[in-house]
Order: structure tokens, then sequence, then C-alpha cells
């Protein structure tokens, strides 16, 4: 039995491997007339597939652009369209890297981390002092929609002397946090509120005798 591992792999997944196979059979077609002919009508069954995206101006050239991918852009045919650029559908897509930067808490996100930096290159002065207290209130929303509870001022600002490398000082004494919030949910908004269940009561059935 052959696997699907140890196929060739599938250059344009969406049309599925019977597609793929019917391009490749265009290849062994040697006359070029029926190769352009048989190609047609490979191209009719591709539509068929994918015909909810026939919007677009370019949807007959995008059908020749995959099945020259699927085929291989040296198929030999009278085809409507101009092949494909090589360097733009035939090159290997480049695996996208994953983010391994470690968030130092993790409520806070990337995103808080960003604009400490920012705000620790900022100059000393009131547009300073009144993004550190933006970023405090960002910090007191996010810890509170992340947790469901809201977060004492001193705790804010104990974590953001953390994250800023004792650059950023803020107090109770000076500066007082944002406090209007939309409310908690409660206890029925997270799930169904429980019914009591009431026992139905018991009737005797009555049979003739």
């Amino acid at each position: 039995m052959e696997y699907n591992t140890v196929r060739p792999l599938l250059r344009v997944p969406e049309y599925g491997r019977g597609i793929h196979s019917m391009a490749q059979h265009l290849r062994t077609i040697e006359d070029k007339a029926e190769r352009t002919k048989a190609a047609q009508t490979l191209i009719e069954v591709m539509q068929q597939l994918h015909g909810g995206f026939r919007e677009g101006s370019d949807y007959q050239q995008k059908l020749w652009d995959h099945l020259f991918m699927m085929a291989g852009k040296d198929l030999d045919l009278d085809a409507p369209y101009p092949k494909p650029e090589h360097s733009l559908v035939f090159k290997p897509q480049a695996r996208i890297p994953y983010p391994n930067r470690n968030i130092k808490i993790r409520h806070y996100g990337q995103f808080v981390e960003t604009m400490i930096a920012t705000a620790i290159a900022l100059e000393e002065g009131e547009e300073r002092k009144a993004f550190c207290e933006a970023i405090a209130n960002f910090m007191k929303m996010s810890y509170r929609n992340w947790n469901k509870v809201m977060l004492n001022d001193e705790v804010v600002f104990e974590d953001l002397r953390k994250l800023s490398g004792d650059q950023i000082l803020l107090s109770t004494e000076d500066t007082v946090l944002e406090t209007k919030f939309a409310p908690l949910p409660t206890n029925h908004e997270f799930g169904r509120s429980k019914k009591s269940f009431k026992k139905k009561p018991f009737y005797k059935k009555k049979f003739r005798s």
C-alpha cells in the first residue's frame, strides 16, 4: 500500500492529488494539439472545483498558473496566458520563523514591554510621565481582563519597575490610576444559570379490571 507520506508533495494542495495526477499525465501526451485540448478540459474541472472564486478579472489566468505549477513550467502548451515567472511561482516556500521572545510577565504581553522601552528612551519631563502613567493604566486593564479581578495600584507600579529595570518609578503618592473600566462579568454570564429541578408528581395509572 502506498501512503501519501511517500508520494510527491502537492504544489497546490486545494486541488487534491487527483488533479495533480491528471496535470502530470499531460506530460505523457505526445501530440501538442491533444495536450492543449486535454489541458483545457482539466481547466474546466479545476473551475468546477473552485467555482466560488470567479469574481476576479484574472481568475482564468490563475487557473492556468496553477496548472503549470502542478504540471511543470516546461509543459509545452498553447495556453491563452503567458507562463508564470519561475522566481515568483516556482520558488520553494520559506518557513516563517516562530517568535521565541520570552515575555517576562505574560498577562501584560509583549506590547507593554515595547511601550516601556519607548518610555525609557524619552527625556525626563511631563510627556514621559504622562506616557508612563498611560502604560500603568494599560497594565492594570490587561491584568483585569486576564484574571477577571481588579489589581491594586501598588502592584502595577512594582511590576512596571521590574519590567523597566528600575528606570520607571511611580508611586501612589503622586499617581492615581484609572478605575472607570467596564464592569466585570458576573458568574451567570460565564455559563447558563442552573435551574432548580422540580420533580414531577407521580400519578398512579388506573387499569380496567
